[in-house]
């Protein structure tokens, strides 16, 4: 059951990445090594933080260009198709790591985006955005346990 949410969940977040191609101009879903350059440039710690941004709006020609926070936004995608949700970003209910979290506090051109993959729209939130909206945050552990061998 678990793994069939996860299954949904990524489809669901891949139909999120197709909704702003189409309606963001210059966002940009990098590869490994487009995010290792840009993450070194902007002194981000590329092993802690390799999973907490999901796409870049480039300001600039090409990744190979950035040289600052300035030339792009970092952009961490949250999908949802909830029915009763008309408006973004009000009643939105997603996770968000620590790290993601933490990221989002400290790099200016970080931005939120929460795609409603069914109406097709999305919303971009700064960090003051985001904690304002805030209704309630609660912790949850996420644990893996080690294998047998």
């Amino acid at each position: 059951m678990a793994r069939e949410r996860n299954l949904k969940n990524l489809l669901t977040e891949k139909h999120g990445i197709s909704v702003l191609r189409r309606l963001v101009p210059n966002f940009y879903v990098p590869n490994t090594d487009e995010r290792k350059y840009v993450y070194s440039k902007l002194g981000i710690d590329f092993k802690k933080y390799r999973k907490s941004i999901d796409g870049f709006i480039l300001k600039v020609p090409s990744v190979y260009e950035v040289q600052s926070q300035d030339d792009l936004e970092l952009v961490e995608i949250k999908t949802t198709a909830a029915k009763g949700i008309v408006e973004l970003p009000y009643g939105v209910f997603f996770g968000i790591t620590e790290n993601e979290e933490n990221l989002f506090k400290r790099m200016d051109n970080y931005k939120l985006c929460i795609v409603h993959t069914i109406l097709e729209k999305y919303v971009m939130l700064n960090y003051e955005e985001y904690e304002s909206l805030i209704q309630n945050k609660r912790v949850q552990y996420q644990v893996n346990f080690k294998s047998s061998k």
